[in-house]
């Protein structure tokens, strides 16, 4: 039978609900430093312009990679005569490589090695593992681009770049969980030496996310194109990715607690890397200051937006 509340007990309640209303959605005035922590570039891209668009963006370091979708080095030596005009930006990585097949092969093992002692390379760019096919982009049978991370090539890859103490970025999308996590999960803790970077957070659900920050000390994830739920997938796909951290411009309170939690493990980045997306550049960035730093302690925004990328690149805003 239902029970009338107190009146009393009522009010208390509201006041509870006001008091969680106001605590959740509270805002504050983070307005300082940005270091965007991951981004890619190649030949489709005007880079001149797109350092423009950074440098308008009052940004003050990017970690920046090319892209390398023909052959194994393109747009290298671009990017380098690009990061000479502007070394008080650009932070330099071994470039992203699209023609893995099955594994990683010692040609690339050798080349980025060669590469990140005489470039002086601050981290690795993206090895690609999981993407699932976009409708804007390639499409394969499978409906994913596929590179087992437990093959012997990327086991040797780690063995020798563990000893150049620089972070990893693997692209990993958290889509089919029950095969990918068991396998980066050993990986993880099998090279503790080596600090592993997951860009956009897998596009994962926050319970995926606590799971593996909680249970591997040697993961950092960027925040990048979380604002809202990748609908560019197919809906069998769509289903088994994360929600948007960010609800009618909002962060959204579970969202929140999670960045709050691991303060220390996610890093600000816009992961720009197509053209449209260089074209969007300064508000992607407006659009993180404004829907999840701005909901932040500013102490928690303050390492998410530069300070956790100063560490785990060894570099001091000046």
């Amino acid at each position: 039978m239902f029970k009338m509340i107190p009146a009393s007990s009522k009010g208390s309640l509201i006041f509870l609900t006001i008091i969680f209303f106001i605590t959740s959605f509270k805002t504050y005035s983070y307005d300082g430093p940005l270091f965007d922590a991951m981004a890619q570039i190649d030949e489709t891209v005007n880079m001149k312009q797109a350092i423009k668009d950074v440098r308008n963006a009052s940004i003050s370091k990017i970690a920046l990679f090319a892209r390398s979708r023909k052959f194994l080095g393109e747009n290298e030596k671009k990017l380098i005569k690009l990061q000479k005009k502007n070394k008080d930006l650009i932070i330099l990585g071994a470039p992203k490589y699209f023609l893995h097949k099955k594994d990683i092969s010692k040609k690339f093992t050798n080349h980025t090695l060669a590469n990140v002692d005489k470039y002086n390379y601050a981290f690795i760019g993206e090895i690609l593992f999981t993407h699932a096919d976009k409708d804007h982009g390639r499409q394969h049978a499978s409906g994913e681009t596929y590179l087992d991370p437990s093959g012997e090539g990327h086991l040797n890859f780690l063995k020798s770049i563990s000893r150049k103490k620089i972070p990893v970025m693997i692209h990993w999308e958290f889509y089919n969980w029950d095969r990918d996590f068991p396998k980066f999960s050993k990986i993880f803790s099998q090279f503790p030496e080596v600090t592993f970077i997951i860009p956009h957070m897998g596009f994962g659900s926050i319970n995926q996310i606590d799971t593996i920050l909680s249970s591997h000390p040697n993961v950092y994830m960027t925040i990048s194109k979380s604002l809202k739920k990748n609908t560019s997938v197919s809906k069998e796909i769509s289903l088994k990715i994360g929600e948007g951290m960010v609800e009618n411009k909002v962060l959204k309170p579970d969202w929140k607690n999670l960045l709050v939690k691991y303060q220390n493990r996610f890093m600000f980045a816009t992961d720009a890397h197509k053209k449209h997306r260089w074209k969007k550049y300064n508000k992607r960035v407006k659009h993180t200051r404004k829907q999840v730093l701005r909901f932040l302690p500013n102490d928690v925004a303050k390492k998410i937006a530069y300070k956790n990328a100063e560490k785990i690149y060894g570099i001091k805003l000046k």
